[in-house]
């Protein structure tokens, strides 16, 4: 816990003073050389330190170390000897350093909220985490996962996302761009060696046209999917489009409305008992069940019958077949939305078209027979979008990609050393300025 073994330790004691816990220790003193002419010194007194040091719960720590002193013969200078709590000129001690690592490898904790743990305020928080975590240059993964994160405090000027990127096979986050732009990815890969882009198999997107081109041009052997999900994600809201213009055309209050307004979700929940035991409806003045509500539905709108079928044929499709299955009917299920003249439609009939090699390749299953998609990118995302919620004012990239990537990637680890750095961003001087007096 102090860094010491019980044979150097010659008094120690340990003292409680309201919400502080005092370690008074002194060291056995030994034989010690100068450091200047190398001659033999004696002892000369001792020299208090204070060092911050973890304790229990609502209490601080802190080590009163009486540091031995000494005096050289020849040259009468003095020396201090070799602190083992801390650094020189460090007022933490190695355990308080390294809890405050761990805590920061937590995304659930803010800055702030380990600052009143550990008795460290933010400002040496951040210095720690611009001095002790390095991102080394990394190998490109064999599945990359590609997706972006709103943040305009973050986010190259004129950008507004963060460019996220994700080791898929490993689960881990694998690096952060301050812009999502075709250019900046662009630049960004292009500093890899030709030898280390050609050995990625996989790369998952959502559909935004540039990560696909920047994954043509610079994965020239890799099969592009895209996020099942995200097709999904436009079904579905091309859909309920449908039923929202459906109820706008009813009369506010009707029969018709109602079935639309009360009882969506019999139309886009999974797993609903249709067959449950009859209830009283006093709106109907007789006794249904779910299943006679969405009967009803489609009896007042074929249309809505119609699209209602065609959105579960390719939800069917995309949840159970399989690569071959899905390459043998996905022509015929594209041609069924291109011919049913629903308007509300267009938007996900186009995709379908103009994404097809992409959506057929998210059903290949490459690793544990998972289904290549953004899963786990997604997963990333909403542990950085919590925790930039949660943190309030996050605008140092460099340091927020610092802290990220070693939290969410096992294979960084932090070096605690007696150098430290700054990270802070250049920002513009303000100028000068008359204050005005009352």
């Amino acid at each position: 816990m102090l860094n010491i073994s019980n044979s150097d330790i010659k008094k120690s004691d340990i003292i409680t003073d309201g919400d502080t816990i005092y370690y008074d220790i002194t060291l056995v003193r030994k034989p010690m050389t100068c450091p200047y002419c190398g001659g033999k010194m004696i002892g000369h007194g001792h020299k208090l330190r204070l060092i911050k040091h973890p304790a229990i719960r609502n209490h601080s720590g802190i080590i009163r170390y009486n540091a031995n002193r000494y005096i050289c013969k020849e040259c009468n200078k003095t020396a201090i000897e070799k602190n083992p709590f801390s650094f020189p000129g460090f007022n933490s001690s190695f355990l308080l350093l390294q809890n405050a690592m761990r805590l920061l490898a937590n995304l659930n904790y803010t800055l702030s909220m380990i600052s009143d743990e550990l008795d460290i305020s933010s400002t040496q928080l951040s210095t720690y985490i611009d001095s002790y975590i390095t991102i080394p240059a990394r190998t490109l993964p064999e599945c990359l996962g590609i997706d972006e994160l709103h943040s305009k405090e973050l986010s190259r000027r004129n950008s507004g996302y963060l460019c996220i990127l994700v080791d898929n096979e490993k689960h881990s986050l694998y690096d952060i761009l301050d812009s999502r732009s075709k250019m900046n990815l662009s630049l960004y890969l292009s500093g890899f060696p030709k030898e280390q882009r050609c050995k990625v198999k996989y790369v998952t997107i959502d559909m935004w046209e540039p990560y696909k081109d920047a994954a043509k041009t610079y994965f020239p052997n890799c099969i592009i999917a895209v996020d099942p999900f995200h097709v999904v994600k436009h079904l579905h809201s091309n859909f309920d489009r449908l039923r929202i213009d459906l109820m706008n055309q009813c009369e506010y209050g009707s029969n018709a409305y109602y079935l639309l307004k009360k009882w969506s979700r019999l139309l886009v929940t999974d797993n609903v008992n249709l067959d449950n035991e009859r209830v009283y409806n006093r709106r109907f003045h007789t006794w249904l069940n779910r299943r006679d509500l969405k009967d009803m539905l489609f009896d007042s709108f074929p249309v809505l019958k119609q699209a209602y079928e065609l959105k579960e044929s390719y939800r069917r499709m995309n949840r159970e077949y399989s690569y071959e299955e899905a390459a043998a009917h996905y022509d015929k299920i594209s041609d069924r939305f291109r011919r049913c003249g629903i308007t509300q439609y267009e938007e996900f009939t186009n995709i379908l078209f103009t994404w097809k090699e992409e959506i057929l390749n998210s059903f290949l299953r490459p690793y544990n027979d998972r289904k290549l998609s953004n899963a786990y990118t997604e997963n990333i995302n909403s542990q950085l979008r919590t925790y930039l919620s949660v943190s309030r004012g996050i605008s140092n990239f460099s340091r927020f990609r610092k802290r990220v990537i070693y939290a969410l990637s096992p294979d960084i680890r932090y070096a605690l050393t007696s150098t430290l750095s700054d990270c802070r961003q250049n920002r513009r001087k303000r100028g000068s300025y008359h204050k005005v007096k009352d």
